[in-house]
C-alpha cells in the first residue's frame, strides 16, 4: 500500500511496480499534490511547485521517461526595488540603479556579511562545519536582521524567506534561508540546473500515475493505517462507502498533519517529529500572455519584486526563447508567500487577480491588454520548514514503524520536489529489500 500519489508516493509505488502488487491511495481527485500545471498551447504553467532542479531520481526518471528538459542557462534574475528594475548579476547596477540609502546599503552589506560567512561550512561535513550548522539550527532566521535599521533591508529579507519557504524569518530557523541563499550568492553556476520539463511539472506525475494505471486509486480517503500481525490494514473511504485493505507493507507518504490524523498509536518520538514540522503557505497567479515580438522579459528565468502583492514572478516560457524565432505569447507565474500570502487568502480571485495585474503592469507596462484571465491557486501547505531546534527530531521521521515505512520532502535536509523523489525511491527500496525481492 502506498498512500498518497504526490510526487514522493508516485515515485515509491513505480518503483515498487514490477516487483511487488502495488495500491496506492489518494483522498484528492488528481494525482500530483503540490505539482499541477495549467497548459495552453505549447505554453504551461505550474501553479504548483515552480521548478526541477539538481540530480537523483527526479532526474533520472525524466531521463527514463524521454521528457524534454528546457534549459534556463543563461538566464539571469532581475530585482525590482523602489520603482527600478535591475539584473541582480550587475552587482554594481544592484547597489547604485535601486536608489537605496546609505543605511540601506549598510543593512544589505550585514546581512550579506553573515551569509557568506556562512557559506564555506553549509556543505561539508568537517566538524566545524556541523557546530556552524546546528548554530544556525538554534537561530531563527530573523536574526540575519540583527542590528539591521533599514526597513528597506528588513522588507527584502522578508520577501526572500517568502520566496524561499513561503514564511516569515521569526518563524523559521536560519538553516534553510542561510542555505538557499547562500548557494546562490556563492555559485551561480547552479542555476543551470534549474529546470522546466517539456510541458510543466505536471508531465512527470502524469505519466507515473499513467505507468500505475488501476492500481492507483483516486478520491480514496484513508482513515487509518495500523500494524495487523506482520503486515497492515488500511482503512479508507471511496465513493462514499468503507473500504479495508490488507498488505505486507505500507509506505505513507503525506503531509506530517494527515500523517498524524491516519497513524493511531504513533510512539511519542514520532508524533513529536511530525508536530515539529510547519508548512510554508503560498498564492499564486498564472497569467498566460498575447504579446508579439521580443520582450524585455524573455531573457529571464525570474524578477524578485519584494515591495509589491506579489514576491517574485517566474518566466515559464524563458525555456522556450533558446531557439529559433520567438513566437507570440508566453507563460508568466506571479506569487507570494509567508504573511503576505495569508493577507490573500481570504480574498476572492478576482481580487487577487486585480492586485497582481496592477503590480505586473508597474513593472512590464508592455503587458497592457496583453495579459490573459488570471488562474489562482492557494496554497495553504507546502514547503516544510523548521522553527529554532525543530529539525532535531528529524531523524526519527527517517526510520520505519515496523512494516509502515515514511516518506516525504520533510525526511532530506532542503525539502524540494528532487528531494520528494529520492524519499519516495528509498522508501520502496527499504521495503524490497525488507521483503526479500
Amino acid at each position: 500500500m502506498v498512500v498518497g500519489a504526490g510526487m514522493s508516493g508516485l515515485m515509491a509505488a513505480t518503483t515498487l511496480a514490477d516487483r511487488a502488487d502495488v495500491v496506492v491511495l489518494e483522498a484528492a481527485d488528481r494525482s500530483g499534490g503540490r505539482v499541477e500545471t495549467v497548459r495552453k498551447g505549447e505554453y504551461w504553467i505550474n501553479v504548483g511547485t515552480q521548478f526541477t532542479e539538481g540530480t537523483g531520481p527526479l532526474i533520472d526518471a525524466l531521463h527514463r521517461h524521454d521528457i524534454e528538459m528546457g534549459s534556463l542557462a543563461d538566464t539571469s534574475v532581475a530585482l525590482v526595488l523602489n520603482g527600478a528594475l535591475v539584473d541582480t548579476s550587475d552587482v554594481l547596477a544592484l547597489m547604485f540603479r535601486t536608489r537605496m540609502g546609505f543605511m540601506d546599503r549598510v543593512g544589505m552589506a550585514m546581512v550579506g556579511a553573515r551569509i557568506l560567512a556562512a557559506a564555506p561550512f553549509l556543505e561539508s561535513d568537517s566538524r566545524l562545519a556541523k557546530k556552524v550548522r546546528a548554530g544556525l539550527d538554534a537561530r531563527p532566521a530573523s536574526d540575519l536582521l540583527r542590528g539591521v535599521r533599514s526597513e528597506l533591508t528588513r522588507t527584502m529579507v522578508r520577501s526572500w524567506s517568502g520566496q524561499w519557504m513561503g514564511c516569515e524569518p521569526e518563524e523559521t530557523a536560519a538553516t534553510q534561508l542561510v542555505v538557499s541563499i547562500g548557494l546562490a550568492l556563492t555559485d551561480p553556476a547552479k542555476v543551470p540546473n534549474f529546470a522546466l520539463p517539456a510541458g510543466g511539472n505536471q508531465t512527470l506525475t502524469d505519466i507515473l500515475a499513467a505507468d500505475l494505471g488501476e492500481r492507483l486509486r483516486l478520491g480514496a480517503t484513508v482513515r487509518t493505517v495500523e500494524k495487523s500481525g506482520d503486515g497492515v490494514v488500511v482503512d479508507y473511504v471511496a465513493a462514499g462507502r468503507s473500504k479495508r485493505i490488507r498488505a505486507k507493507r505500507a509506505i505513507v507518504s503525506v503531509p506530517s498533519d494527515i500523517a498524524l490524523q491516519i497513524l493511531p498509536g504513533l510512539p511519542t518520538t514520532h508524533r513529536n517529529a511530525f508536530g515539529d514540522i510547519r508548512y510554508g503557505r503560498y498564492v499564486i497567479v498564472g497569467f498566460f500572455t498575447e504579446e508579439e515580438g521580443p520582450q524585455p522579459w524573455d531573457g529571464l528565468l525570474a524578477v524578485s519584486t519584494p515591495q509589491l502583492s506579489f514576491q517574485a514572478m517566474f518566466n515559464h516560457a524563458a525555456a522556450l526563447r533558446k531557439n529559433g524565432p520567438r513566437k507570440p505569447g508566453g507563460a508568466l507565474a506571479c506569487f507570494a508567500g509567508g504573511a503576505s500570502a495569508d493577507a490573500l487568502f481570504d480574498l476572492s480571485d478576482e481580487e487577487i487577480v486585480a492586485r497582481f495585474s496592477r503590480d505586473l503592469l508597474s513593472v512590464y507596462p508592455q503587458l497592457e491588454g496583453r495579459l490573459g484571465d488570471g488562474i489562482v491557486r492557494r496554497h495553504r501547505r507546502v514547503v516544510p520548514f523548521w522553527a529554532p531546534r525543530g529539525r532535531e527530531s528529524l531523524p526519527t521521521l527517517r526510520n520505519p514503524l515496523g512494516p509502515i515505512h515514511l516518506a516525504g520532502d520533510y525526511q532530506l535536509d532542503m525539502p524540494s520536489l528532487a528531494d520528494a523523489a529520492t524519499s519516495g525511491e528509498n522508501a520502496a527500496k527499504a521495503v524490497l529489500s525488507d521483503l526479500g525481492r
